[in-house]
């Protein structure tokens, strides 16, 4: 690095030098500005320096990401956890109205199988809230946090009820 610096360095200085003598400036005073850029270039160097060191809070060289989980289960949740979601048949509601998946946007039909979450109890379809809930945690309705840890698996048949009026 000094040897860099000084290559980088002593060339213009010099010519600054041969200039300033040339035009008639007195030889303290060129000496005053050649110290005046060697301090110059040296403080430069020295912040380059500082700059190039590692920080805390620079992101870490690849090679510490290979004992990391995929991204995917950083993300969102894993297969297992996705799998253990209550799976059922849907039935149509009477009065002949139905249930809408919100991942989709499509029309949940009689006897597709769809997946309830535990807490907020809404419905999907199974494979539409499986690739939702790989990438995230929540439900994509209401946002609550899906804790599969406490679904049970199981497969029955369901069906949604709304009052008569």
């Amino acid at each position: 690095m000094p040897l860099k610096l000084t290559m980088i360095v002593f060339p213009p200085l010099c010519v600054t030098c041969v200039v300033l003598r040339l035009t008639g400036v007195s030889w303290e005073t060129t000496a005053q500005i050649a110290a005046a850029l060697i301090v110059f270039v040296v403080v430069i160097g020295l912040c380059d320096r500082l700059r190039q060191r590692t920080s805390p809070w620079q992101q870490p060289a690849a090679a510490e990401f290979q004992d990391a989980p995929p991204p995917e289960s950083v993300l969102g949740l894993g297969a297992s956890a996705i799998a253990s979601l209550p799976v059922y048949k849907y039935k149509e509601k009477k009065g002949g109205a139905s249930d809408e998946c919100s991942v989709c946007l499509g029309e949940v039909k009689t006897k597709e199988t769809v997946k309830q979450l535990p807490v907020c109890s809404h419905l999907f379809h199974e494979g539409c809230i499986d690739a939702w809930l790989r990438s995230h945690r929540t439900c994509p309705v209401c946002r609550t946090a899906v804790n599969a840890a406490t679904a049970v698996a199981t497969s029955v048949e369901v069906s949604v009820h709304t009052p008569a009026n």
